[in-house]
C-alpha cells in the first residue's frame, strides 16, 4: 500500500502489477489515479455522531465517552460543530482537554461564528496545511503564498 500520494510520477515509480497483486493507495487528489477497469476509488464518509463523539472525546478527555462531571450537552454541541472532520475532532479535542467550563462555552460559541477557538487550534489546523502545502511543487507553492497574501 501507499499511503497520501500526492502526484502521478510518484504513483507511477512505485506501483507495480502482478497477477494476483492489488495496490491500495490513498489520496487527498483524487485526479491523480488513473481510472481503469480494474481500478476502484472509495471516498471515506465523515464521520456520524456515533463514531465521531468516541474520537472527540479520546483527545478532550482520555477516554472515548463523556465523564460523569462533564456537561453532556455541551461536549455533544462541540462535538457536533466538528462536522465529522476527524482532524477537527482531533484538533478540538486535544485544545479543550482540562479546560473548564467557560472554555467549552465560549469554544461552542466560537464554533457556531465559524471562528478560531484558540491558539493551538490554530496552530494545529495550520501544521496540517503546511504539510498539504510542503507537498506541492515550488510553483504550486508560490501561487498559494501569493492568494494567501490577498
Amino acid at each position: 500500500g501507499m499511503d497520501d500520494v500526492w502526484s502521478m510520477a510518484i504513483l507511477e515509480k512505485l506501483s507495480f502489477t502482478g497477477e494476483g497483486y492489488k495496490t491500495l493507495v490513498t489520496t487527498r487528489d483524487c485526479s491523480i489515479i488513473r481510472t481503469t477497469k480494474s481500478t476502484r476509488l472509495y471516498e471515506f464518509p465523515l464521520l456520524d455522531d456515533v463514531d465521531a463523539l468516541p474520537l472527540f472525546c479520546s483527545w478532550a478527555f482520555g477516554q472515548k465517552s463523556i465523564p460523569s462531571n462533564a456537561d453532556n450537552q455541551l461536549v455533544k454541541q462541540v462535538q457536533v460543530e466538528c462536522k465529522g472532520l476527524p482532524l477537527a475532532l482531533k484538533v478540538i479535542g486535544s485544545s479543550l482537554y482540562g479546560q473548564p467550563h467557560p472554555a467549552w462555552e465560549g469554544a461552542k460559541k466560537k464554533l457556531l461564528k465559524g471562528e478560531s477557538i484558540s491558539d493551538y487550534h490554530k496552530e494545529g489546523f495550520l501544521r496540517c496545511l503546511e504539510t498539504s502545502i510542503d507537498a506541492l511543487d515550488e510553483e504550486a507553492q508560490e501561487c498559494f503564498l501569493d492568494l494567501g497574501s490577498f
